[in-house]
């Protein structure tokens, strides 16, 4: 793919600065939404959540969680895919905004760092929500969308390996 088609088709993002000038540049009244995940390998599910994500407001931002914090919370032979790869495919979705890294499964630091975002949004499936505290901190709200239990990533994993499915995982707030 030539950087022309990259520019125009892809919204990944290697600074959370860049994303903040363009929330910066939003009208007040546009509401900002971000979620998170690991993305390993997409199914419907994914699909499902993260486009009831954006009709949550007018501009998505993902947060894609670095490779080593999903092997700790997902174990060994996860994530599937290298970080690059899982960012280019959310990147390329036309529901989605901004595409950023997530350094840790607690998007704290990329919340504060975007100074502006209105709603957090995560699947029902987890008690704990990872990033609930500071969302709230900044004025805004958490969003639990309904989790598609028919499709889930270990569940593929499984299927493909002949492993037994891996625990889905809820990382420890």
């Amino acid at each position: 793919m030539d950087l022309k088609s990259k520019e125009k088709w892809i919204k990944e993002y290697d600074s959370i600065k860049k994303v903040k000038q363009i929330i910066k540049e939003l009208s007040k009244n546009k509401v900002v939404v971000y979620t998170y995940g690991v993305w390993d390998i997409i199914h419907p599910g994914h699909i499902k959540l993260l486009v009831r994500a954006r009709e949550l407001g007018d501009f998505l931002i993902v947060g894609v969680v670095e490779d080593e914090p999903v092997r700790k919370l997902k174990g060994d032979g996860r994530p599937v895919q290298l970080l690059a790869d899982r960012l280019f495919d959310i990147a390329a979705l036309g529901c989605v905004d901004a595409a950023i890294v997530q350094k840790q499964y607690d998007p704290t630091e990329e919340l504060n760092a975007l100074g502006r975002v209105d709603i957090l949004a995560k699947g029902d499936d987890w008690k704990n929500i990872p990033g609930t505290e500071a969302i709230i901190a900044m004025g805004g709200k958490l969003v639990k969308l309904p989790y598609s239990p028919e499709h889930s990533t270990s569940s593929l994993v499984s299927k493909i390996t002949g492993k037994p499915k891996s625990n889905h995982g809820e990382p420890k707030c």
